[in-house]
């Protein structure tokens, strides 16, 4: 009969690690899914900056224009 309780405890024991294993599946899904949210609100932000920067260099090109036609 030792051989019984050793086989069981040996399924008991498959079997918790695959629920350790589903749950670190489980926890590596969501924090991927984490990151993928940090990455899309820096990437709206960054692209949000590009925008700001691109306007505020067209309206100094504007201002440089303008200046440069008033000294000749």
């Amino acid at each position: 009969m030792p051989g019984i309780g050793g086989t069981a405890g040996s399924g008991a024991s498959t079997i918790l690690s695959a629920a350790g294993s589903a749950a670190t599946k489980t926890a590596g899904a969501a924090a991927f899914q984490a990151q993928l949210a940090d990455l899309a609100a820096v990437s709206a932000e960054a692209t949000a900056r590009s925008m700001q920067l691109r306007t505020l260099t067209t309206e100094l090109s504007t201002i440089k224009k303008a200046a440069d036609e008033r000294a000749t």
